[in-house]
């Protein structure tokens, strides 16, 4: 799938990027290392996979929008789906992803961004550290 979307996108720049680490709050049992590797294409489209707070493969698939820019620091907003995330309510597995995150720098970025906590009875906001580089 990553393939088939950055064929695509050959001539264009594509960053690539790293999943790191996340802060859950309120801190339960969720894991706050969360390895894993993403792509954005230059129109927008993002793929990625990770190793998600419930120990689980969560793989994603969206698009990214640079909503403001300031010299090295920019404000994006990811939409999509992202799986990994089944319960007795969700059979699926699947959830929205709803991330903005801040990213700064130049040839390499540190991303930070904020997940929304979905459900007001279980689960937990996240700050999520990501370092990508444009090829």
């Amino acid at each position: 799938m990553i393939l088939a979307l950055l064929c695509g996108t050959a001539s264009a720049e594509t960053t690539f990027g790293l999943h790191v680490a996340s802060k859950h709050v309120p801190q339960r049992d969720q894991s706050n290392v969360n390895p894993g590797l993403y792509a954005i294409t230059d129109s927008g489209w993002t793929v990625g996979g990770y190793r998600n707070s419930w120990r689980k493969l969560s793989v994603y698939a969206g698009k990214t929008w640079t909503l403001a820019e300031a010299g090295p620091v920019s404000l994006d907003l990811t939409l999509g789906a992202v799986t990994g995330y089944r319960t007795q309510k969700n059979k699926a597995g699947v959830r929205p992803l709803l991330l903005p995150s801040v990213v700064v720098g130049d040839e390499f970025r540190v991303r930070i961004a904020y997940g929304p906590r979905f459900d007001p009875k279980a689960g937990s906001h996240l700050v999520h550290l990501m370092v990508e580089r444009s090829f």
